[in-house]
C-alpha cells in the first residue's frame, strides 16, 4: 500500500513539473503551437496585392504607425489577402515570382500582413501584446511558418547577396521592426524603397533608440545580426580599418539619417532586447475652449 501511494504521489508530481513547464513555454496557453485558421475553401493562387493595398492605405500612418481603428474595419480585405498568400508564394508557385525582386518584395509584403494580423489576433488594441503573440504559425507559401521562419529567409538572402539592408529593414508593427510601409512593394520598385526604409528606420526615435545617458545606440536585432556586412561593407569602400557599426552605417543613409547617427559617434552599439510594444498613432486630443486644436 505504502508502495503504491508513493508512485501515485510521484506521478502527480511529475504531471505538475510538466505542466508548469508547458505553461512556462507558452504550451499550456496554445498561443505558440496552435496554427492560425484560414478558410482557404475559395481562396486561389494569385499575386495580387490590392487587398493588402487597402488594408495598408486604412490601417498604417504616413510614420509607419498601426492604427488599431483602421486596422479593425480593413480586417476582411487583410484575411482576402492572406488567403491567397497562404498559397501562392517563392516555394509554392515560382512561376509567379521569377525575379530575386519578386520574392523580395513577397517576404516583406507577406511579412508585413501577418505581424498586422498577429497583433489583431492576440487582441493589441493598445500598446503592448502578450509575449508570444507573435510566434504563433500560420498558412504561408503553401506550407506552415512564422515570423521568425521568414525573418530566416530574408536573412539568409541578405547574407547570399551581401545587402544588409534585407533584412534590416523587415517591416512589422512592434518597435523592434522597421516601420510599416503605406502601400506594398513590388518588384519593380523592391531596390528603391530599400533605401527609404532604412532612413525610415534610422530616423524613427521609437524603433531605432538613442539612449544619450547611457551613450549607446539600441540596434534592432535584424538590424543586429547584419552587423559584420555593414563593416565589412564599409571595408571594401573606405579600406580596412577599425570601425564600429554606428560609423559604418552612415555610408548608407540620407541626409537626416546620417546626421542622427553624426551625433551619436562614440556611443555602443548594442542589440535591442525584444519589444512587444506596438508603434501605434497617437490619440486625438481635444482641449476644452480651443475649438478644433488637436493634439497628435
Amino acid at each position: 500500500m505504502f508502495t503504491i501511494f508513493v508512485v501515485k504521489s510521484l506521478c502527480i508530481d511529475l504531471c505538475l513539473v510538466v505542466l508548469s513547464a508547458l505553461i512556462l513555454t507558452g504550451c499550456g496557453t496554445g498561443i505558440d503551437a496552435e496554427v492560425v485558421d484560414l478558410d482557404l475553401s475559395t481562396a486561389r493562387r494569385s499575386a495580387d496585392v490590392s487587398d493588402l493595398a487597402a488594408v495598408l492605405s486604412e490601417a498604417i500612418d504616413a510614420q509607419g504607425r498601426l492604427a488599431p481603428a483602421g486596422l479593425a474595419r480593413a480586417g476582411k480585405r487583410l484575411d482576402a489577402q492572406l488567403r491567397k498568400m497562404a498559397l501562392a508564394g517563392p516555394t509554392a508557385t515560382p512561376d509567379l515570382y521569377p525575379t530575386d525582386a519578386s520574392r523580395r518584395a513577397y517576404w516583406y509584403n507577406a511579412r508585413a500582413a501577418w505581424s498586422m494580423k498577429l497583433a489583431d489576433l492576440a487582441g493589441c488594441r493598445g500598446q503592448s501584446c502578450p509575449p508570444n503573440a507573435r510566434r504563433r504559425p500560420f498558412p504561408l507559401d503553401g506550407r506552415t511558418m512564422t515570423l521568425d521562419e521568414i525573418d530566416s529567409v530574408l536573412l539568409a538572402d541578405a547574407r547570399r547577396s551581401g545587402d544588409f539592408r534585407l533584412a534590416a529593414c523587415a517591416p512589422g508593427v512592434w518597435a523592434d521592426y522597421a516601420p510599416m510601409p503605406r502601400k506594398p512593394f513590388s518588384a519593380d520598385d523592391f531596390p528603391g524603397r530599400l533605401t527609404e526604409m532604412l532612413n525610415r528606420l534610422v530616423t524613427d526615435e521609437k524603433r531605432f533608440v538613442i539612449d544619450v545617458e547611457g551613450k549607446r545606440v539600441c540596434v534592432t536585432p535584424l538590424l543586429w545580426d547584419c552587423r559584420d556586412m555593414v563593416i565589412s561593407f564599409y571595408h571594401r569602400r573606405c579600406g580596412r580599418c577599425k570601425v564600429d557599426l554606428i560609423t559604418a552605417m552612415r555610408l548608407h543613409l540620407k541626409a537626416g539619417a546620417e546626421w542622427r547617427l553624426r551625433n551619436a559617434l562614440g556611443y555602443t552599439a548594442v542589440r535591442q532586447e525584444a519589444r512587444m510594444e506596438l508603434v501605434t498613432t497617437r490619440r486625438k486630443m481635444f482641449f476644452p475652449g480651443s475649438v478644433g486644436k488637436i493634439e497628435r
